[in-house]
């Protein structure tokens, strides 16, 4: 197999191979001694090959051809271990434009090709060994380079390439969930587990309560045992196919100089190795954790200068990759290695420290990162049974003053408004929510130059806020809501908001009273807008607590209400309207007779509710009696509005032209006011 003859041709050493490379040369004297002209061969080849895996159906063919020049063109273990800048610059084209959507179409497809079984898996194998041996000797000639410009677009060429063997070492993806229970091809045995192979990575892996390493532990006569199977063969081979030829040992030799590689390639490799950690031998993890000194010493130094290098020179301008390196890979990492704890608490000082310097800024991108920042610390302190605790975390927060600080801009942004959500979420939950963040919080609403859309994101904070809160909490915030009750309609449409939206959430029924009484006196008091009273907020209210209730309490409690509209609407006064309109929602809570006959349960309808309410009230001889009054005084103050216009226009005006019908409806309804 010529995948197998790629690999057997490595030579171990790759040292003096990789020194050949850095030599001065004459590219077309060279050729031309040789009796080779340019283009090269290889060249031709590969860029016809590239357009076929552009093109072609056969996916596996094409891009095991691909794979297979490359490699010959890289040179390593061969006499001639030196190319020619088109030649490179054909090779880094297929990794920047082909390589990772063709290996991500295959890794996420099994039947990728039309051949017999036997076939393809042969096929398949190959193409995959090739893969390997590509991105091996790729990062090897990048190992024993410089770090110049020239090595500065090599490394953004190299991260896709890296990233292939991220997607290829997860066993997750459908290809490799695929293969998880198949044998490795018979070809494949030379390089698996031979006494010459110089070291092993990836461990093998069993589907049995035993240890790893040592299949023999399970007890072949205990029955209630699963037979011993080997699982993922083809993962182990592959990631130790990666290490026979070098990959693993050019990584680590790159990332122990972080600050000579690209901060994209760094957290590209250390992602490789965070992928396959936990498949790894003992002494695999400790050459790993070896490289997590080196890394967080350098990204250190880069936060603490503010080097454009954190954000890949303003490519990536909200630090997905700082983020992605200091919460994922190199925790796989650490939690791997000797002493977790302590590499995770310095993990931890140099997240803070980025926190920190991101809310220093007065660019969003930078504070939305911080805040970003601070609640991923926030919920991997939650998750993690190792490193800083929350406790340690929220004294922090409070040291350098972190909520006033991401409170003070960019509320009006609903992606920053929803990080900072999450962190006073997190707080709420795990009781560290503090009266002074309530302070905080209702401050940004009671400002007199607040935005509508700043006080409609806190008020909505504030719900998610109350909705997790405990009792003790609860009261500190409905201090808060009865001191703002006399503000603008605006403010109290949107405190009736957050009072639905709390009833909504209290399934436990917990804040039934205080709900109900301030949601009362907002829509029925005697100051009451009618925008605020068109909100239905009553009826909503009571239609949540009536889904939270048992069918016959969340009746009784829909009647108490009504009952209570009844009332106030028969003592007379102002808010006749808003009452009304009340009742009529509330009625609406409540079944109809016919639906109940029909489940045949005895339980209170909207047609026994007004019976009721005509027998104890006469209530539509009331709203009838009422009506006519208010017709007559209608009458009488549309027949008194000429004069009382006339007189408002004072002489002047008496000997003008008849009214206009706007001064009329002015003074009738002067007239009714009175």
């Amino acid at each position: 197999m010529e995948g197998q003859t790629v690999s057997n041709s490595i030579s171990d050493d790759a040292g003096q191979a990789s020194s050949e490379l850095l030599e001065e040369q004459d590219g077309d004297a060279m050729d031309a001694e040789q009796g080779k002209l340019f283009p090269s061969d290889e060249f031709i080849l590969l860029n016809h090959q590239t357009t076929v895996l552009r093109t072609g159906s056969h996916g596996i063919h094409a891009l095991s051809q691909c794979l297979r020049t490359v490699c010959g063109m890289l040179g390593w273990g061969s006499p001639r271990s030196r190319m020619r800048q088109a030649d490179l610059d054909c090779v880094r084209r297929l990794f920047r434009d082909d390589l990772f959507l063709s290996v991500d179409k295959l890794l996420n497809y099994h039947q990728s090709s039309r051949l017999p079984q036997q076939d393809q898996e042969e096929a398949l194998f190959e193409t995959l060994q090739l893969l390997v041996a590509t991105a091996a000797h790729a990062l090897g000639y990048r190992a024993c380079l410089p770090a110049s410009d020239a090595t500065a677009e090599l490394d953004s060429d190299l991260v896709p390439v890296a990233q292939c063997m991220l997607n290829l070492f997860n066993m997750h993806r459908p290809l490799m969930h695929h293969l998880a229970e198949e044998e490795v091809p018979a070809s494949s045995q030379p390089f698996e587990y031979a006494d010459n192979l110089p070291e092993v990575w990836a461990q093998r892996q069993f589907s049995s309560d035993a240890d790893n390493d040592d299949p023999i532990a399970v007890d072949e006569q205990d029955e209630q045992l699963e037979p011993v199977v080997e699982r993922n063969r083809w993962l182990v081979h592959l990631i130790n196919h990666f290490g026979y030829l070098h990959g693993f040992d050019n990584i680590l030799q790159l990332l122990q100089e972080p600050d000579q590689v690209s901060f994209a390639l760094l957290n590209m490799m250390t992602a490789v190795l965070a992928q396959v950690v936990d498949e790894a031998t003992d002494a695999a993890k400790e050459k790993f954790n070896e490289i997590v000194g080196p890394v967080m010493q350098h990204v250190e130094q880069l936060v603490k200068a503010g080097n454009e290098r954190l954000n890949d020179h303003g490519s990536d301008r909200t630090y997905s990759i700082f983020q992605c390196l200091v919460n994922t890979n190199l925790p796989r990492i650490i939690l791997q290695g000797p002493d977790p704890q302590a590499m995770l608490l310095q993990l931890a000082q140099v997240q803070c420290l980025f926190v920190s310097k991101m809310l220093d800024s007065s660019s969003f991108n930078k504070l939305l990162s911080g805040v970003r920042e601070c609640n991923r610390m926030l919920i991997n302190a939650g998750n993690r049974q190792c490193g800083p605790t929350l406790e340690m975390l929220v004294d922090w927060m409070a040291r350098e003053g972190i909520v006033q600080r991401i409170l003070r801009t960019n509320l009006h942004q609903r992606q920053y408004v929803q990080e900072v959500q999450g962190i006073m979420v997190t707080l709420t939950i795990n009781q560290f929510l503090a009266p002074e963040h309530l302070d905080m919080l209702w401050a940004v609403t009671e400002k007199e130059d607040t935005y509508e859309a700043v006080k409609a994101h806190m008020f909505g904070l504030l719900a998610e806020i109350a909705s997790r809160s405990l009792p003790n909490q609860l009261d500190m915030l409905f201090a808060k809501l009865e001191a703002a009750q006399q503000r603008s309609s605006q403010d109290t449409a949107r405190l009736l908001g957050l009072l639905q939206h709390l009833a909504a959430s209290d399934k436990e029924v917990n804040m039934v009273g205080k709900i109900s009484d301030m949601v009362w006196d907002l829509t029925m008091g005697e100051s009451a807008h009618p925008d605020v009273v068109a909100l239905n907020a009553l009826a909503n209210a009571t239609k949540a607590y009536k889904l939270h209730l048992e069918v016959g309490e969340g009746l009784d409690f829909v009647v108490a209400n009504l009952g209570k509209c009844c009332a106030k609407l028969l003592e007379g006064g102002a808010g006749q309207v808003p009452l009304l309109r009340s009742m009529q929602e509330l009625l609406r809570l409540l079944p109809d007779e016919g639906a109940v006959k029909q489940k045949a349960r005895k339980l209170l309808t909207m047609q026994r509710a007004i019976e009721d309410l005509e027998q104890r009230h006469s209530f539509s001889a009331t709203l009838v009696d009422r009506l006519c009054k208010r017709v007559d005084e209608a009458r009488h103050a549309l027949a008194a509005a000429p004069a009382a216009a006339a007189a408002a226009a004072g002489p002047a005006g008496a000997a003008a032209s008849p009214l206009p019908e706007e001064a009329l409806q002015q003074a009738v309804v002067s007239s009714l006011g009175e």
